[in-house]
């Protein structure tokens, strides 16, 4: 009889460990099953995780101001923003500048009365930064640029019951009583404040009192992680400038917090499944007692012995990564296409984020695969260390 030990030892090993999961298929199944659960769960966690974060980026990149320029302290305007523009317009990177004239106003139409957030901004610069033409319900942007007209957002016109092309009132004190003509309606975009009212800068300065004014300057870069460094140069040369990141640091905490629970509940997830897995395997070796005897009686090692159930384990976890897999991505492409309204100003209706990497997939199915075979190390190693007379006999 040929000594098992000088035979091709990963054709007997991976040989016996097929035999065992053909053979015990409710271990098997049940085993693959876990795994497979865990994997698909990982996965939609982390094709989400990756879509919300995405989007957050998107929101950023698309329609945030990268740097913004505010007035220095004691100083309620920028004066010379003519001088600051050029500056800006003169450091690499800068893809859109747009200057804005903020102040609270009272709209009121007929017996309606709402206290509003009034904007005055170049349209075409404005555009470049938040792409407002996209939210537009009725009329154009570029329409306030053209005599006392204002923009306003959806549920502020419903709330003033005013409609296109009527006409309603604006006063603060201290400021000059206007009227202005409702040119165009919007959906605020995710975030924005529902009492928005945007207006030409021209507009703005003639109800404050004002010259040639503004109260901010909006920067967008081509790099947005050159915000800090732009940031910091115009500090530099005297002006108070934020970037993005100190603008929106509740951005930066939700991916660091999100991502750090995701990673967490998904390596918890694995390690429960996987141990799932160890716990089959070391009733898999006390009933296989005997056999483990009989194969170190006929000339395998300890060693074979051990890496027998190590390819197990690993088969185990490759199988249910697999299937996870496949039930992870039917998933994930189901919840890709889902929309649902959000309690945001504006209601917008959302599509959920949903990401998918091949990167996650890899990532996950090794994760689930190296688990697999760690939770099986000890019930392997416990089968390497038997005595072959005392198993043949047990």
């Amino acid at each position: 009889m040929p000594n098992l030990a000088h035979s091709i030892v990963p054709v007997f090993e991976l040989t016996v460990a097929l035999r065992h999961i053909i053979y015990r298929k409710r271990g098997t199944i049940l085993s693959v099953a876990a795994i497979a659960l865990a994997v698909s769960i990982s996965l939609v966690s982390i094709f989400m995780m990756d879509g919300f974060r995405n989007m957050l980026f998107d929101i950023i990149i698309e329609d945030l101001p990268h740097v913004v320029v505010s007035p220095k302290e004691g100083e309620e305007y920028i004066y010379l923003h003519h001088s600051l523009t050029d500056r800006i317009w003169d450091m690499p990177g800068v893809v859109a500048v747009s200057a804005s004239l903020g102040t609270s106003a009272t709209f009121t139409y007929k017996e309606n009365v709402e206290n509003v957030a009034m904007s005055g901004v170049n349209p075409e610069d404005f555009e470049r930064i938040y792409h407002i033409g996209e939210y537009m319900i009725q009329g154009e942007l570029i329409s306030i640029q053209s005599g006392k007209k204002v923009i306003l957002g959806r549920k502020l016109a419903e709330r003033l019951k005013v409609k296109m092309d009527q006409t309603l009132y604006a006063s603060f004190p201290d400021a000059r009583e206007t009227s202005l003509v409702v040119s165009g309606i919007f959906d605020p975009p995710m975030g924005w404040p529902e009492d928005l009212a945007l207006v030409s800068l021209g507009t703005a300065r003639t109800f404050l009192n004002q010259g040639d004014v503004v109260s901010s300057v909006d920067i967008k870069l081509k790099d947005v992680y050159q915000g800090d460094a732009i940031a910091r140069s115009l500090r530099d040369h005297g002006y108070k400038a934020d970037s993005w990141q100190k603008l929106y640091p509740e951005i930066l905490e939700t991916l660091a917090i999100e991502s750090f629970e995701n990673n967490l509940i998904m390596l918890l997830i694995l390690i429960i499944a996987s141990f799932g897995v160890g716990s089959v395997m070391y009733l898999l070796v006390n009933e296989k007692t005997s056999e483990i005897g009989m194969l170190m009686a006929m000339g395998a090692r300890g060693q074979s012995i051990m890496n027998i159930f190590l390819i197990e384990s690993g088969l185990l976890g490759l199988m249910g990564g697999a299937a996870g897999a496949v039930l992870g991505l039917a998933l994930s492409l189901y919840l890709k296409g889902l929309e649902f309204s959000m309690e945001a100003p504006g209601g917008q209706t959302v599509t959920l984020p949903v990401l998918i990497s091949l990167k996650s997939f890899l990532v996950i199915i090794i994760a689930a695969i190296a688990l697999s075979i760690i939770a099986g190390s000890y019930p392997a190693y416990k089968a390497s260390r038997l005595d072959p007379a005392l198993a043949i006999n047990a």
